[in-house]
């Protein structure tokens, strides 16, 4: 990744961008006490979205934030894909480094005991092979309990295909 000055704080930060295919590959929603019902993969599979992530590091570069393309930030970890920090698809020891960012929020209503929550991650990493290649999942989940209303969990599953761009900024590079 490649390294920067952060605006005045003396502070060295990495900034980089990641140019990244999404295609879903799960969407499935259980509501009360049906079934799960997940959409066809086939007919999730048949739309892809390109857009460009920021991926920041701190000084240390083991703090790292994503940026998405709609904007969500997420905050985590970057460490070796070496089974030592984290085992699960994504980073399961293949080698190279591993990102690992999330946020997750939730809401109760003290009256009605409704709770709500929302949780996206993203894991993935870039092999020894080929360090500028991203390979992972980014990951939604929300839902409510039955106090409000009716128990909904609705999970989301995209695989993200990436490569880091030469400027992290578009506007830099089209003025080139």
């Amino acid at each position: 990744m490649t390294t920067s000055a952060a605006c005045g704080s003396g502070t060295e930060v990495g900034i980089d961008a990641l140019d990244v295919t999404l295609v879903k590959t799960s969407e499935c929603t259980l509501t009360g006490q049906a079934t799960r019902n997940c959409t066809d993969p086939a007919v999730l599979a048949a739309t892809s979205v390109a857009a460009r992530w920021i991926i920041q590091t701190g000084g240390d570069e083991d703090a790292v934030t994503i940026t998405s393309h709609d904007g969500t930030t997420l905050a985590g970890l970057a460490f070796p894909n070496d089974l030592r920090t984290l085992e699960t698809p994504g980073c399961a020891g293949e080698g190279g480094s591993c990102i690992f960012v999330r946020r997750r929020l939730s809401s109760s209503d003290v009256n009605t005991g409704c709770v709500t929550f929302d949780e996206l991650f993203i894991v993935g990493h870039f092999p020894d092979d080929d360090e500028r290649h991203f390979i992972g999942s980014f990951n939604a989940v929300a839902g409510a309990n039955e106090a409000c209303g009716t128990a909904i969990t609705t999970e989301t599953i995209t695989a993200v295909d990436g490569v880091l761009a030469e400027q992290p900024v578009l506007a830099l590079q089209e003025a080139q």
